[in-house]
């Protein structure tokens, strides 16, 4: 050890004495110690507007002393960052909730192994002791459409053409739920990929970008955590004041997703022609229904807050490259091989479930992709204690979607504001990410849409699709009323301005507004087991709720071609990670 003088030991240990001191009080300050000059991240961890303010100020890790600011480059980093070296037991990491500041540099890939060397599925296969098969794919196609492998012999085990020669679930009315060994195998290989691919952020945090190459690939990250099986897992937590900005988030690939036979699987009075929820025979039976249903279902998001406060997503870009849909089409046969079969492996971008609230979505560029944005994840209130209204209030604005396929966003129980918006879509058959709902009211959903445009290429200019759903049932209100809730709180709520159209093939166009409210409308009365549709008219002295009760804001104007071209061009040249 080098010669240190006196008075700098005394330094060192004064500071260390502070640094202890102020350590407990960081954890109970809603935005750590103060935010000085060169105690900010670059970018800044400020700015925050919208429902993530309300109640606190957003700040992350601003204030973290100097030993909290790191700079990462690969998962391990990343993971040691959220962590700060803290250890639970058994080699375990805990997290950290005080006051930190992460910077990211070029590429992290979170589908890696300790060394850093990327894992593949016979990886994942290996973890789970699993020796049937010695490869996931065909060893010869080394892909999905063969036949040979754990995968090859999942189709054949699982063929919804032959699983549903068998009768209904009488708990929901639906075919039964896969089992056997083959779908504990690939529960398994899920599960180790989860644990390495979900990385956990705590409360006080930061994550930011740095340059124009920040990226977080082949994963993605969890703020708050709520096992909405089991409210009392002693793995869920609480996260609060969380800053993303300036980062693109890549492929967040699930290497095994399921087949889910009950999946959009419909048994109605208007199915007739042996359709019955007991298999008798060839001539009467589930598989004579139509609405027959499946689905593929893969887990992880890009970013999923899940159990926090005060959470803003700023800046960021996210796409499913270099692993499109398109790669992975239906495997079984027809019926089940319509294009929502195909075989899913990404799920949402930036979804907001359970127990989160007070997140604003502010200036990302969400690109190449289908489920965008679910806001809660069930129609079941108090599915967790809690979940239910009250819960998702999130604000959406200045977003590029470009090329996605639905949920911009899809809301249950929130309060939701979207404003000023952009949408780049594409409705044609052979789109990569055909345009499906935008808008998506579901239960008890508060969702006021304020000067959005949309950008859609088409075919033709027939505008026969939807840009608004439906789907607040009855049922579901009722299940939210018995949970505790008021029937007012139940409600399903929605105003609508400025939701501008232009509608355009490689040759022809059309420009118009469109009323979303009135198509809402119309959708509910499509349906008596639709829960009712109240306005949000903000000029309504007795509204529910506006946006204008909570929070400031300013709506940039529409109404004139200069005005949407103007924008346009901001929200273009703003949105995303690298524009800051």
């Amino acid at each position: 050890m080098g010669h240190r003088t006196p008075q700098l030991l005394i330094g060192l240990a004064f500071a260390a004495l502070i640094l202890v001191a102020l350590g407990p009080a960081w954890a109970g300050m809603p935005g750590g110690p103060p935010c000085t000059p060169g105690r900010d991240s670059v970018p800044t961890s400020l700015g925050a507007d919208g429902w993530a303010v309300v109640g606190g100020a957003v700040t992350g890790g601003c204030g973290a002393p100097p030993p909290r600011v790191v700079d990462v480059s690969t998962r391990a980093d990343l993971v040691d960052a959220l962590t700060m070296g803290h250890m639970r037991g058994h080699g375990e990491k805990k997290l950290d909730h005080h006051p930190k500041i992460i910077h990211i540099h070029g590429t992290i890939d979170l589908n890696v192994d300790d060394a850093n060397v990327p894992l593949v599925e016979e990886d994942y296969m290996r973890m789970c002791n699993y020796t049937a098969h010695e490869t996931y794919y065909d060893p010869v196609t080394h892909d999905q459409t063969g036949s040979g492998g754990f995968f090859g012999a999942y189709k054949a085990a699982y063929d919804p053409n032959l699983w549903i020669h068998q009768s209904l679930d009488p708990v929901d009315n639906r075919p039964p739920a896969l089992s056997g060994p083959l779908e504990e195998a690939r529960a398994c290989f899920q599960q180790k990929q989860a644990e390495r691919v979900l990385i956990y952020v705590g409360s006080n945090t930061s994550i930011i970008g740095v340059g124009t190459d920040a990226r977080i690939v082949n994963g993605g990250l969890r703020i708050g955590f709520m096992n909405d099986k089991n409210a009392n897992d002693p793995a869920n937590f609480k996260a609060e004041n969380v800053v993303i900005r300036n980062v693109t988030f890549a492929d967040a690939f699930d290497m095994f997703p399921s087949w889910d036979p009950k999946d959009s699987f419909s048994i109605t009075i208007t199915n007739t022609n042996g359709c019955q929820a007991e298999y008798v025979s060839e001539e009467a039976g589930p598989h004579r229904c139509v609405f027959r249903g499946g689905r593929w279902n893969a887990e992880y998001d890009s970013i999923a807050v899940m159990n926090a406060e005060r959470v803003w997503i700023d800046h960021n870009t996210f796409t499913d490259e270099p692993r499109f849909d398109t790669q992975f089409p239906p495997v079984f046969a027809a019926p089940f091989n319509e294009a929502t079969q195909k075989v899913q492996h990404h799920d949402g971008q930036a979804d907001v479930t359970l127990l989160a609230t007070r997140v604003t979505i502010s200036n990302n560029h969400f690109m190449r992709h289908d489920k965008t944005n679910l806001l809660g994840g069930s129609d079941v209130a108090g599915l967790v204690p809690g979940y239910g209204p009250g819960k998702i209030d999130v604000t959406f604005h200045g977003n590029y979607y470009q090329n996605t396929g639905q949920r911009m966003p899809r809301v249950r129980f929130g309060r939701v504001h979207v404003y000023n918006n952009v949408m780049d879509v594409d409705r044609r058959s052979s789109a990569e990410y055909r345009l499906g709902d935008s808008w998506i009211l579901g239960t008890a959903a508060k969702l006021v849409t304020e000067n959005n445009l949309f950008d859609i290429l088409n075919s033709n200019l027939n505008f026969n699709f939807r840009i608004v759903q439906y789907s607040s049932t009855l049922a579901s209100r009722e299940v939210c009323v018995n949970a505790g809730y008021a029937l007012e709180e139940c409600g399903t709520y929605y105003y609508n301005t400025g939701a501008w159209i232009h509608l355009h093939t490689t040759s022809t166009s059309s420009t118009f507004e469109f009323d979303a409210f009135a198509a809402a409308q119309t959708l509910q009365a499509s349906s008596a087991s639709n829960a009712p549709l109240i306005s949000l008219d903000p000029a309504d002295p007795d509204v529910f709720w506006s946006p204008g009760q909570t929070y400031g804001y300013t709506v940039l104007p529409v109404g004139t071609p200069e005005e949407r071209a103007t924008l346009r061009e901001q929200i273009l040249n703003g949105a995303g990670a690298g524009k800051l």
